[in-house]
């Protein structure tokens, strides 16, 4: 019997996560190898230094341009998304009290609320992605063009710009782990990673409310 599928990722927004995602991940392994002296070792992986700060600088152009092209292609399907993470109800207030479950017996989770399509670690996830690169990309512009700026204005930029790729990059880690590892959760590796279909099932155990939602139309 064959196993019923919903979509939860369009082509679209796949290729645009992937690619986003890779992007971002040069970055940051190149960003690293260049502001922290114990890791310069890591830039040798692109023959240098300055090859790493060259490829750093102008990829970054195109980590800033690729949700301009994604937004402008699929606006309707972006504003269906950040309505989405935008609302954050009484369910998703206690999945976050108690982490989503994930740490329990740390702290204690008898029951995790029933969620819609994004829980709301991924909601929050997807606030921080957003605001995060946003501080990356002016940050990243203030950088570029520094001889246009006040010196006490491009120390800030650096600050701000390293704390948020670094901070990017842990949180990033950990949505690895749980999307790919977590044995509650290890299927939205291969949803977005393959064809965006995800088990019927295990929509209605983990998305309840989006599988009701889903349901009355």
């Amino acid at each position: 019997m064959a196993v019923k599928k919903i979509e939860k990722h369009s082509k679209n927004t796949r290729i645009f996560h992937w690619l986003h995602l890779i992007t971002f991940i040069v970055m940051l392994w190149t960003g690293i190898s260049l502001f922290y002296p114990w890791t310069n070792v890591l830039g040798m992986t692109f023959g240098s230094l300055r090859n790493a700060a060259f490829i750093h600088k102008y990829l970054g152009w195109f980590y800033v341009i690729l949700p301009i092209i994604y937004v402008s292609w699929n606006f309707k399907l972006f504003s269906k998304f950040f309505k989405t993470i935008s609302t954050f109800t009484p369910e998703d207030k206690k999945w976050l009290s108690i982490f989503g479950g994930y740490l329990h017996p740390i702290i204690k989770a008898d029951e995790v609320p029933p969620q819609g399509k994004y829980n709301a670690g991924q909601k929050l996830l997807g606030w921080i992605i957003i605001v995060f690169s946003i501080l990356l990309g002016c940050t990243g512009l203030i950088m570029f063009y520094y001889t246009s700026f006040p010196g006490l204005l491009v120390r800030m930029a650096i600050i701000v710009h390293v704390f948020c790729g670094t901070f990017l990059g842990a949180a990033i880690i950990v949505h690895f782990y749980l999307a790919a590892i977590n044995p509650t959760s290890n299927k939205e590796l291969g949803t977005m990673l393959g064809s965006g279909m995800i088990e019927e099932d295990h929509v209605k155990h983990h998305n309840a409310l989006w599988y009701e939602e889903l349901s009355k139309r």
